[in-house]
């Protein structure tokens, strides 16, 4: 197949890591792919893989001279796929895509924000040249089915696998932040907007507050909403709640960390930190959610826990804090977890034989 994708692919880090694995092993499979990005920073990364880059300088979300250099690309070759990611370059690969015989397929990672009555929407996933849409989860693909006008658009879930050789950095030391050697650590990582639940976990770890060595790590951008310094300030807990801000290094300090714990109340498609953490051997509570549900294997690799329910979170994190054996069993569940069914391999593939099903339906 020959397959043009377009997604921002300006710095190759832990967080677009997964996605562009998934290009890596497609041309290692055979496939001939050309990478668009509106900047790049690591376009080696791609082109030592045999993979063509083409960079766009795309600064709005809809960009003309972005849609010219994506019809001049689609000129030269015959395209059998154009991929893209987000709300940038989907609008320009959609009007792009125009008079060429490609199927455009679309990415959706998130169960929120996509509306009938919203007319950015028609610019995205419902445009109306949109053939297919790859949902992160099976939550995101049933909201995108809801709200999806077109019988022929194709919808399917494939999970964002990860490899257990990303995450051979050793955990930081957290005595850093101000935590003891031997305490157990609950993590939460992310952008704290208001759906993340941030003010349930807090509210949930002060009921935790008589083990002696619990401690609660908060890492991420938007925790200095005067919501949560209140929260914090009243919690029980609040001498032994430690908040890092936006880290580069948020998976050793996932993997420093006894239990993750994802208290979104909505919105979620499948959190990268999860598959991290699961990836470094640390087990994950989630809420119902999104899609954690749909790969935490309930006391293996994790517990899904109620929305809106600090009891149920505070409940779960006791269970692994008083029982250590079952913690160290469930650390290696989590590893096997990534090395099968959600590795970055079996999703590369899941992406090749979804891709090759609309090539065929075309033809």
């Amino acid at each position: 197949m020959k397959i043009l994708v377009y997604s921002d692919f300006r710095k190759i880090s832990h967080s677009v890591r997964p996605e562009s694995e998934i290009l890596i092993k497609l041309a290692e499979m055979g496939h001939q792919l050309t990478v668009c990005s509106p900047h790049f920073d690591d376009e080696h990364y791609f082109n030592q893989a045999g993979i063509s880059t083409v960079c766009t300088h795309q600064v709005h979300k809809i960009s003309l001279s972005a849609i010219k250099i994506l019809r001049e690309e689609l000129r030269k070759d015959d395209y059998d796929i154009v991929y893209a990611t987000n709300s940038k370059s989907i609008p320009t690969a959609a009007f792009a895509v125009m008079g060429f015989r490609a199927k455009l397929v679309c990415y959706r990672g998130t169960t929120r924000g996509l509306y009938r009555s919203d007319p950015t929407s028609y610019l995205t996933v419902l445009h109306p040249r949109v053939d297919a849409v790859i949902c992160v989860s099976d939550a995101v693909k049933q909201a995108v089915k809801a709200k999806i006008w077109r019988e022929r658009c194709v919808l399917t879930a494939i999970f964002k696998g990860h490899d257990l050789d990303w995450y051979k950095e050793s955990p930081l030391d957290l005595t850093s932040e101000g935590i003891p050697a031997n305490a157990f650590v609950a993590v939460a990582a992310a952008r704290f907007r208001p759906t993340k639940g941030l003010s349930v976990l807090i509210e949930a770890a002060g009921l935790l507050a008589d083990l002696p060595n619990f401690y609660l790590l908060v890492v991420g951008s938007g925790t200095d909403e005067p919501q949560y310094k209140k929260a914090i300030e009243s919690s029980p807990l609040r001498a032994r709640i430690r908040l890092t801000g936006q880290r580069s290094d948020a998976p050793q300090l996932i993997a420093a960390s006894q239990v993750l714990v994802q208290a979104s109340t909505d919105g979620e498609g499948l959190p990268r930190a999860i598959l991290e953490a699961l990836a470094y051997g640390v087990p994950a509570i989630s809420t119902t959610a999104g899609g954690a549900k749909e790969v935490l294997e309930e006391g293996q690799t994790g517990f899904v826990v109620p929305t809106h329910d600090p009891e149920a979170i505070a409940a779960k994190i006791r269970v692994l804090y008083d029982n250590p054996s079952q913690l160290a069993q469930m650390a290696s569940a989590c590893r096997a977890a990534i090395s099968d069914q959600l590795s970055s391999t079996t999703t590369a593939q899941a992406y090749a034989t979804f891709f090759e099903s609309l090539r065929v339906d075309s033809n």
